[in-house]
């Protein structure tokens, strides 16, 4: 190996690309454009009140007591009421609950006011999913409600009007005073403080704002795009005999290899690293969590699975034009099917299982994670460990036999003439 011969082909790797206007402007501008465009046509992703889990709530009553018990239910973080204006079969509610197209569902009978004020018994009938935060959380409120009425029923007891003979039952009072129940229910003597750990097991879309996911979905995007249409240049090396001219002298395969495979890497780095920075400032300002190392390992791989593919890609196309084409269907088709032009959150399941299946999936996935998730190493692993398969079986095991073959003349195409050039006469080494 001649650390001398590939360090200069990394450089004249980006030195190619940074005296190209056209190549910075595909770089570094493009994928912020596309960022910006489609960070405000996709818009908010805060799931707002209309995309919370909705619990609903099947009311044949339609009294003070009925108001009175779904009141506090209506402004809450995990799901939302919906008083239905009809009511439906149990049988039916229930399986609406066990598909998950709704989180809970609560139904009132009718008389249920009379019954609360005429202390009568009263069954109410809720069917909820007892592995969805939203369902526990309203099962926690409702509990709640029913035990305040009771209370309040049973405190109502208590008070009877002077008889006949203007005296009272023993231990009663003249009035109920609501003042006072209220200051004693909403600060007891005994109190318990509870906090719910974990994420909400029914929001599968863990980021809030589009820009949490153009932002580095565009990057690996035009990270893969300009790597593999940069194939045409070993395409055209190939076609000129600069490579057979190369193995003439003291480069080996393995310094064709290297030189070529680190060069788009350097360059896959260097681009997503300057995208990411970009993509904190306003008006994306995008938060990559607190695993550095993840995001670091992340970004690694993926830029040498797309590196070590458009090497693959180099030594399989037979011209510059082929390699641009077989480039662009690859990007499009990884990006579409990987979650890069939407998530992969969106998807119906077998969409999604193909989806993560990819580099590009899985590069998206760990983003999602460390930015919606709060990810970090260990959890990432998964992910990057897939990546780093394709980076090396799917890449760059397959490279070397074609560039091997320089040496014996063949996998040569025509230069551009149309006719082969003739045999070198021991060139010199780049640098040397």
């Amino acid at each position: 190996m001649n650390p001398r011969i590939i360090l200069s082909m990394i450089r004249l790797r980006l030195l190619r690309v940074l005296r190209d206007p056209t190549s910075l402007i595909w770089l570094l501008l493009m994928p912020m454009v596309f960022s910006l465009l489609m960070g405000q046509l996709m818009g908010d992703w805060s799931r707002g009140n209309a995309d919370k889990p909705r619990f609903m709530v099947y009311d044949a009553d339609g009294g003070a007591a009925s108001d009175r018990l779904l009141a506090p239910l209506y402004d809450q973080e995990n799901f939302r009421l919906v008083r239905a204006d009809s009511v439906i079969a149990s049988s039916t509610a229930r399986r609406l609950v066990e598909k998950g197209r709704i989180t809970a569902a609560l139904f009132i009978p009718a008389g249920f006011t009379a019954a609360v004020d005429s202390g009568a018994p009263v069954t109410l009938e809720l069917h909820y999913d007892s592995d969805r935060l939203s369902s526990q959380t309203v099962r926690t409120l409702l509990d709640e409600r029913l035990l305040e009425t009771n209370v309040r029923a049973g405190a109502a007891t208590l008070v009877a009007p002077p008889g006949p003979d203007g005296r009272r039952p023993a231990g009663t009072s003249p009035a109920f005073d609501e003042a006072v129940f209220q200051h004693h229910w909403r600060q007891p003597r005994i109190q318990l403080e509870a906090t719910t750990l974990g994420r909400r097991a029914d929001s599968g879309l863990k980021l809030t704002r589009a820009s949490q996911h153009v932002g580095p979905s565009y990057t690996l995007l035009f990270v893969m795009m300009f790597l593999m249409l940069s194939a045409k240049e070993l395409v055209a090396e190939r076609q000129d005999r600069t490579l057979a001219r190369l193995m003439t002298s003291r480069a080996t395969s393995l310094d064709l290899v290297l030189g070529f495979f680190l060069g788009g890497l350097v360059l896959g780095l260097v681009q997503s690293g300057l995208l990411l920075a970009l993509n904190m400032l306003p008006p994306f300002r995008v938060d990559y969590g607190d695993s550095v190392p993840a995001l670091v390992l992340g970004v690694l791989l993926f830029a040498a699975f797309c590196s070590a593919a458009s090497v693959l890609l180099g030594c399989l196309a037979r011209s510059g034009a082929q390699a641009d084409g077989l480039g662009v269907a690859v990007t499009s088709v990884g990006a579409a099917l990987g979650g890069l032009w939407w998530p992969l959150e969106i998807v119906p399941p077998f969409m999604r299982q193909l989806g993560q299946a990819l580099p590009t999936g899985q590069a998206i996935s760990i983003f999602h994670d460390l930015i919606g998730g709060a990810a970090g190493l260990v959890r990432g692993g998964a992910g990057a460990g897939r990546l780093a398969s394709a980076a090396s079986g799917g890449g760059l095991s397959r490279i070397a036999p074609p560039l091997c073959r320089i040496d014996a003349g063949s996998n040569l195409g025509p230069t551009p003439g149309g006719s082969r050039s003739p045999a070198p006469r021991a060139p010199a080494a780049p640098g040397a």
